[in-house]
Order: structure tokens, then sequence, then C-alpha cells
């Protein structure tokens, strides 16, 4: 599968590089990354990073949904 690394920053996603890996492989990049700058993923930025890697929504998409979900409280 070739698709694009994630980041998600402070519930923020971003697109980088091009990449073959897995979505496994992916998500444990992404997990590691966040681990280590002290921003462990949540269950909903999994799911966020799945659907992105799967290609069913964009990160663009995925800033909208989180912003109409904060804005809604």
């Amino acid at each position: 599968m070739t698709v694009e690394l994630i980041q998600i920053t402070r519930g923020v996603i971003t697109m980088a590089a091009a990449t073959t890996r897995t979505e496994e492989q992916l998500l444990a990049a992404v997990a590691a990354g966040h681990e280590m700058a002290g921003m462990p993923l949540t269950e909903a930025d999994e799911a966020a990073v799945r659907r992105v890697v799967r290609g069913e929504t964009t990160g663009d998409d995925e800033v909208a949904r989180l912003l109409a979900a904060i804005r809604s409280r």
C-alpha cells in the first residue's frame, strides 16, 4: 500500500512524504512519535489515522471534524 505519512499534533493531522508502509506500520510510527513527544494517541486519534491511511477521508476532513466537535461543546 502506498500512502502518505501522517502526523497528528494537538489534534491537527498533517501529511508528509509518500511511503509503501502497511497500515499497521504507519500507525506504529505515528504512535511512537507521539509517545516520544509525550502526547500518546487517543482512540479517536488512532481512528482518524486509520481513516486517512485507508483513503476514507483526508487530513483536512479530519481537522474539520475535530473543529466541529470542539465548537459543538
